[in-house]
């Protein structure tokens, strides 16, 4: 009971707790020298970018045949899957069918009520069958596995433009803005 109390505790001061989102202001040097000098980090931001874009588009490109490939090789394991489990029920129907009195011992126990007629009638399968249906695979939830995995959209190209700006004489300045739960 502590435990709960106390996991209830922490939920709901989490749940309050102010959230905060982070900007950044870049303030230039005055210098000529040192304009050249962030005019020369801000195309180093820019090849940075667009580097980091062609390359998460070739990624891209490359996850949807990895996905194509993962999602043959899993739909053929799904439909062997379903055939196993066809077969599954299908036995226990048929042991259903043939030992019915099973049921008895299962709604003597005092899950449900027993009939003349067979438990079954009344109450259909008893709870105890639990084999799981395989879930079918899908081509888009493949795709974006191969992506999560191999792909990445950040390349830290910013924070290697904060560092440049820095070297230059410049000065970045760092802001918290409340933006949920805010302190009056």
């Amino acid at each position: 009971m502590r435990y709960i109390l106390l996991m209830l505790l922490l939920l709901f001061f989490t749940a309050c707790t102010p959230k905060y989102k982070t900007l950044y202001s870049y303030k230039e040097p005055k210098t000529p020298q040192t304009q050249m000098c962030v005019k020369s980090c801000k195309e180093k931001l820019a090849t940075c970018r667009a580097l980091c874009k062609s390359n998460f588009e070739i990624c891209t490109k490359e996850a949807e045949k990895i996905g194509k490939r993962n999602y043959e090789k899993k739909l053929q394991n799904y439909y062997k899957a379903l055939e196993e489990y066809t077969r599954r029920v299908e036995m226990y129907n048929l042991e259903r069918e043939l030992f019915w009195y099973d049921d008895f011992y299962y709604y003597r126990r005092g899950y449900g009520f027993y009939s003349p007629f067979g438990a079954r009638l009344i109450l259909g399968p008893s709870p105890s069958y639990s084999i799981p249906r395989p879930v079918k695979p899908t081509l888009q939830q493949e795709i974006m596995n191969a992506q999560l995995k191999h792909c990445r959209i950040d390349c830290k190209c910013l924070s290697a433009y904060d560092d440049c700006f820095k070297s230059c004489g410049g000065e970045v300045i760092e802001k918290k803005i409340c933006i949920e739960n805010c302190p009056k």
